[in-house]
């Protein structure tokens, strides 16, 4: 079998290493990332130690700033942040109590929502449906009379 050659990629220059690269080629260029695609510290002696690195899939922390944008757009609530407690499991959360205002409100929205078919689709399904139902009439009859007429045989 033959050995795979490794090929190396060509290698970009940094905007560090090239002192002549303008501030516009910089800004095309992606920023460094570490370990598991998480972005590079501009600052890294800010951070005390290692274990307080926060890692991120390559790509989230982009999206993360977009997606609180949106969500607070939305009106939806944002997420509870990570260290927040998670809610007890033995006690129930109580829901709200819908008045009957709001009830009935709710129910002509989702009656508004319902798509009620033509007429030529009501004449088809139930069609359908009748040559079903007399399926299954005849299908049974069939099975009553076989077996009252087995039964019958057996103890007469």
């Amino acid at each position: 079998m033959a050995e795979k050659e490794e090929v190396e990629p060509p290698s970009e220059a940094s905007p560090a290493e090239s002192p002549d690269a303008s501030e516009t080629s910089a800004d095309l260029k992606s920023p460094p990332t570490g370990v598991n695609g998480a972005k590079a510290a501009k600052d890294e002696g800010s951070r005390s130690s290692p274990s307080e690195e926060v890692l991120e899939p390559v790509g989230v922390a982009a999206a993360a700033s977009g997606a609180k944008a949106k969500t607070a757009r939305a009106g939806r609530p944002a997420r509870a942040p990570k260290d927040a407690p998670t809610n007890k499991r033995d006690q129930p959360v109580k829901p709200e109590r819908t008045t009957p205002l709001k009830f009935v409100r709710q129910s002509i929205g989702e009656l508004r929502k319902v798509v009620y078919p033509t007429g030529h689709q009501l004449i088809n399904y139930f069609v359908v449906v009748l040559v079903f139902v007399l399926f299954v009439i005849a299908y049974v009859s069939l099975l009553d009379l076989g077996l009252g007429w087995v039964i019958f045989k057996i103890f007469s």
